[in-house]
């Protein structure tokens, strides 16, 4: 399935253009949680040089994120969806940011040598994944030895009242697509099961939570975020190797 499929279906609404706007709508929302990761980012490397990937950037919210935080850091947004790769293009001129660029990729299949990435990040991609061990592993394979890859995504058990919280605060078409979204990710297990059948070592997985500087760095934002409320441990998860 393609991604414009994927999220016509989870947003069930016809026609991309329909789509991008209330994904748009979406980023704008969590737009602290780029921000929050970007910071956290300092606890795994510096990542002053080399290549970062981020798999299913959409519109590059998170890839512009980083950049911006390390301007020597060869930062490439994948997606399987051109237009979001256009839109996400088009943004990133006006950041005048010159070490990002954005490029039509599958996630399954990545165009990147073997041992050639010193980052590979991910922010609610997960549950688009149509074989998530092949993702899986060829992000492994990309990575150089020591080389670390920080991929977050929503988790189907979370409680119920905070799914209810974070739909009552979006359209209906919005809500929809974010219980949609919340009913195909993964529990915490199933991806440890996956990760273990791969032989993947020394990975992580656990609630997401940030440190006390990533969240003191952000104060002013959380503070006028509408995410603000929210337990990040408990509608996302985080998975480190």
């Amino acid at each position: 399935m393609r991604k414009r499929e994927r999220l016509e279906e989870e947003f069930e609404l016809e026609g991309e253009g329909h789509v991008f706007k209330e994904y748009s709508f979406i980023a704008s929302v969590i737009s602290v949680n780029y921000s929050l990761i970007a910071d956290e980012l300092s606890r795994l490397g510096d990542f002053q040089k080399g290549y970062a990937i981020d798999i299913g950037t959409g519109l590059g919210d998170l890839a512009i994120e980083i950049g911006r935080r390390y301007p020597e850091l060869r930062v490439i947004g994948i997606d399987i969806s051109r237009s979001a790769v256009t839109e996400a293009t088009s943004k990133v001129k006006s950041h005048n940011l010159d070490n990002i660029r954005f490029q039509l990729t599958d996630a399954h299949n990545l165009s990147f040598k073997d041992n050639s990435v010193d980052l590979v990040v991910s922010h609610g991609s997960i549950h688009h994944l149509k074989d998530c061990p092949r993702a899986f592993l060829e992000i492994y394979r990309v990575l150089r030895p020591g080389a670390s890859a920080y991929l977050t995504d929503l988790r189907r058990d979370v409680p119920p009242g905070i799914v209810k919280e974070v739909a009552d605060n979006l359209s209906r078409s919005q809500a929809k697509g974010f219980i949609n979204s919340i009913h195909a990710s993964y529990i915490p297990q199933e991806l440890n099961d996956i990760l273990t059948n791969l032989k993947i070592k020394n990975f992580h997985i656990s609630g997401q939570k940030f440190s006390r500087d990533t969240i003191l760095k952000n104060k002013d934002k959380l503070r006028n975020s509408p995410m603000r409320s929210f337990d990040y441990t408990k509608l996302s998860q985080t998975i480190v190797y």
